[in-house]
């Protein structure tokens, strides 16, 4: 019988995030309007260090959404932008350790963007703070 092969926790956890806000990890914005809305979650380079037996990092964490525009008015559109900003600091935080794989998460700031046309966007950045053991990306507990 095969073995899958073993996932990483970094994996894990930027799975356990794409589903925390119901995104879709590193895709590009849809150039169709009926495919949204849409949450995209992008991730960049860990900052670490070493703690005893283990690697301590914050991964950098930006969540993205976009939407049609559910008026023309400005204000209307504020609105909803910032609702959608809300909503991602609000998915972020509902178990900031996402399963027990982070020990939680920083709100780095975020944004949004209302465009004359019909869409309305958010984006929030987030510091993920985790680890696994030294020299082992694959576990966060030491084996007996």
């Amino acid at each position: 019988m095969a073995t899958s092969p073993p996932v990483s926790i970094r994996e894990q956890l930027l799975a356990a995030i794409t589903t925390a806000v119901g995104g879709t990890y590193g895709t590009t914005t849809p150039e169709d309007e009926r495919e949204l809305p849409v949450t995209i979650v992008q991730d960049g380079s860990d900052e670490a260090s070493t703690r005893y037996d283990s690697n301590e990092m914050t991964t950098p964490v930006a969540v993205g959404r976009i939407a049609v525009a559910a008026s023309d008015d400005l204000a209307e559109k504020r609105a909803q932008a910032n609702e959608m900003l809300a909503q991602i600091v609000a998915d972020m935080h509902a178990d900031e350790t996402f399963g027990g794989l982070a020990y939680g998460v920083d709100y780095a700031g975020g944004g949004i963007e209302v465009e004359r046309g019909k869409f309305v966007f958010a984006e929030a950045s987030f510091g993920v703070r985790w680890h696994h053991l030294r020299g082992d990306p694959y576990s966060q507990t030491p084996t007996e």
